[in-house]
């Protein structure tokens, strides 16, 4: 499915590109709209890109990765204050960033892709809405970190973190989100939207994501290049968005 997509060409699509990705055009456009289309499709294009680069960020500068209670208040305690703190407040801005962006990739595929665009876009959404949990969670480990006795709240920790409702929002944002971006990525390109280079590097970083957590030795250092490539293959089309005549006709 995904060779078929990407193998699949035409006249209209090869146009769209073009007018896409002209800045002569893209200027002009930004004359044309009124004030609040031209708001909307910053908002977007900023998220496109801004959610991506805010979860790299958090991630390259968090203490511990889905450890036990006992391993992650241990590194949360020993982390420096001002880093953790940055980590933090990356991963808040991108759980807001991160749906509005995928709701923006959904839309530019939507025209010429319509059913890819709606199933990527719901999984999408649905699957980062529970990121704002998860960084929740982080902020209480930080938080039972910083309290006389910190390991005594070990268990409790692993209890929370554990239960029904956490592991529920885990699973939901696990394939929602990985599932949603191998999807996009396939719209975007059918759609004309972004390049060949763009979608494959969106596509790629779903299973490097996945190996993270397979592979032996648990490399953490795969989830920060999936992060990494998912924001490189995300600029095109932030791009379009931003260059974008109306965001009523696409």
């Amino acid at each position: 499915m995904i060779l078929s997509a990407f193998g699949r060409s035409s006249r209209p699509a090869a146009m769209n590109e073009h007018t896409l990705d002209s800045p002569a055009q893209g200027e002009k456009s930004c004359e044309k709209v009124p004030g609040y289309e031209r708001l909307w499709r910053l908002v977007l294009a900023a998220a496109i890109v801004g959610g991506p680069l805010g979860y790299a960020v958090g991630s390259i500068l968090i203490p511990a990765v889905h450890e036990d209670g006992a391993t992650s208040i241990a590194a949360n305690a020993t982390a420096d204050p001002i880093i953790n703190a940055v980590h933090l407040v990356a991963y808040v801005i991108a759980s807001f960033l991160l749906p509005l962006g995928a709701t923006g990739l959904a839309y530019l595929a939507y025209a010429r892709a319509p059913w890819l665009a709606t199933i990527g876009g719901l999984l999408a959404v649905v699957g980062w809405l529970p990121f704002s949990a998860l960084t929740a969670l982080d902020d209480l480990t930080m938080a039972m970190a910083a309290l006389p006795d910190s390991s005594s709240y070990a268990m409790l920790l692993d209890q929370f973190a554990n239960d029904a409702v956490m592991g529920g929002y885990l699973l939901v944002y696990i394939v929602g989100h990985l599932v949603a971006y191998v999807v996009l990525a396939i719209a975007l390109r059918r759609a004309g939207v972004i390049p060949r280079w763009a979608a494959w590097s969106m596509i790629a970083s779903s299973p490097l994501t996945v190996a993270v957590f397979v592979l032996p030795g648990r490399p953490l250092v795969l989830g920060d290049v999936a992060l990494t490539l998912l924001m490189i293959g995300s600029i095109p089309a932030a791009r379009a968005m931003a260059t974008r005549n109306r965001l009523s006709n696409p």
